[in-house]
């Protein structure tokens, strides 16, 4: 498959994103677990303020991420599963959720991941970090992306 050029300043509603599946922790029962969305505090010490995932442009995802690291002792880097952009976005539509909250797809392209992209959270006009504390609210998009996840598909070692 030849590599996608990608809008820097947008990410379409048409796009898929992927989102690197760690197991067994972002694992239940053979899906993907709400807790591969969760935020994290970075090793650098800061709070993530949106869940990476990486857009779908050609590339082999297995070969891309080989240098991803789990941050839960005893997972191993497995797989990915796939999310639509606009579904993503349809979550904040859900009359589970305040009216109030917001979630999106945003570009964050690095020098070394040109294809990195983060899904953002507001809840009240705030934006949802690793600091947050848990709420409902969050339980329920973390419930509410693993639901719109495709099957897993495992990396060829």
């Amino acid at each position: 498959m030849a590599e996608v050029i990608l809008s820097l300043d947008h990410v379409g509603d048409s796009e898929n994103v992927a989102r690197v599946i760690f197991s067994p922790s972002y694992i239940y029962k053979g899906r993907v677990a709400p807790t591969a969305f969760k935020w994290d505090i970075l090793p650098s010490g800061d709070a993530e303020d949106y869940i990476s995932v990486l857009r779908e442009d050609g590339r082999d995802l297995s070969e891309l991420t080989k240098s991803f690291k789990p941050r839960v002792e005893g997972d191993k880097r497995y797989g990915y599963a796939l999310l639509n952009a606009g579904d993503i976005r349809s979550i904040s539509d859900s009359k589970l959720l305040e009216e109030d909250t917001r979630v999106d797809v945003l570009p964050y392209p690095s020098k070394r991941y040109a294809n990195h992209a983060g899904i953002k959270m507001m809840v009240k006009g705030i934006t949802v970090t690793a600091l947050s504390p848990i709420s409902t609210e969050i339980m329920t998009v973390q419930k509410e992306l693993a639901m719109k996840c495709s099957e897993i598909v495992p990396f060829m070692y």
